[in-house]
């Protein structure tokens, strides 16, 4: 383990994340109940739009449960779950709508802090394989970690999300006695930029994709979207800050979905990688292929081990046999990039050679 990478521990780790959401939770009412109180806003009303979102909170997990089957927190769909019912309550209360929703957004974010803190400590919503980062034990192999992944360092893009919430809270704090709405604003199209760059570091394979982009960057245009439209009407101030926000995300899409398209290091492929390398034949006839086109078939030649590679369409280039030889040696546990040896037509060969030195390993 180098310098600047923490290796996480599972003891007390359901606890741990629970503590992290009591905090949250804790934290996320003494910042909405402070901004209420600064702006002159009912206490009493606070209070109830604050169990409305609780309430709204737990319902989203247990639709999500019954739908899914399983138990998932998905931080987005509660945002813009609970900042709708916010808004209609505080309507049907007559009191203060944006006023509201600044306090109700800022908490949210207070909440997101704590969260991604207790996501770091039980291994979910990871990050990709990184030079420093966290690493996890095998304890947590089949609990949202892929096995592959353990031992291994990984950004810490919890932790980075986690720094991203606290920021625009404490931005939004600054600002939220200004103009009713503007903290609302800042908070939620701040976060959606920010989580639409924040997907390109993530390492979970489990994400949705649709067009090369994944469900929370879709989101993200759809939010910043959405919030460009309350401005220009005049309903939230910042009409040219959500039009930058907006005209960003448009730009930066094409081109995140034009780097998933071919990416072979990306979480998705990567998994199907792991699952080739089980499955490879050791003739090199039928080949097993990923969905981005790429072919592998392994075997043994005089006592070495070689893996062969190419892919349908353009032919692999030299830089990217290098950077297959590693991900090979990371994921078939080799310990040492084996050599790359270029063959004809794009044709990659890897050559385990440390199988003549120790044919028994």
């Amino acid at each position: 383990m180098g310098p600047g990478t923490l290796r996480v521990r599972r003891r007390r780790r359901l606890s741990a994340f629970r503590v992290c959401g009591v905090a949250g939770f804790a934290a996320a009412c003494a910042v909405a109940l402070a901004i209420c109180a600064g702006r002159g806003l009912s206490l009493g009303v606070e209070a109830v739009l604050i169990a409305t979102a609780v309430l709204v909170f737990a319902t989203v997990g247990l639709a999500t449960k019954a739908i899914t089957g399983r138990e998932s927190l998905t931080y987005y769909h509660h945002e813009i779950a609970v900042l709708a019912a916010v808004a209609l309550m505080a309507w049907a209360l007559g009191a203060p709508v944006l006023g509201h929703l600044d306090a109700t957004a800022l908490g949210l974010g207070a909440f997101l802090a704590f969260g991604r803190v207790g996501c770091a400590l039980s291994g979910c919503c990871h990050g990709r394989r990184a030079a420093r980062g966290l690493r996890y034990g095998p304890e947590f192999a089949g609990r949202g970690l892929p096995p592959y992944l353990v031992g291994v360092a990984l950004v810490p893009v919890q932790l980075v999300e986690s720094a991203v919430a606290s920021t625009l809270v404490v931005l939004g704090a600054f600002v939220a006695g200004t103009r009713p709405g503007a903290a609302f604003g800042l908070y939620v199209s701040g976060y959606a930029v920010a989580r639409f760059g924040l997907e390109t570091l993530r390492g979970d394979p489990v994400r949705r994709y649709a067009r090369g982009l994944s469900e929370a960057q879709w989101t993200s245009l759809a939010v910043v979207a959405a919030m460009t439209v309350l401005a220009l009407a005049g309903t939230i101030p910042g009409r040219a800050e959500h039009l930058v926000a907006l005209a960003l995300l448009l730009a930066c899409a094409p081109l995140a979905a034009r780097r998933h398209a071919g990416d072979i290091l990306h979480p998705r492929h990567v998994r199907e990688l792991a699952r080739a390398l089980t499955q490879a034949p050791s003739s090199p006839v039928t080949p097993v292929q990923t969905s981005l086109g790429l072919r592998i078939s392994t075997g043994d030649t005089d006592g070495t081990h070689h893996y062969t590679l190419s892919r349908t369409g353009p032919p692999l280039a030299s830089g990217e046999g290098r950077e297959l030889a590693e991900l090979v040696a990371w994921l078939d546990g080799l310990g040492e990039v084996p050599q790359v040896v270029e063959g004809v037509a794009g044709t990659v060969h890897l050559l385990d050679r440390r199988r003549i030195e120790c044919p028994a390993r």
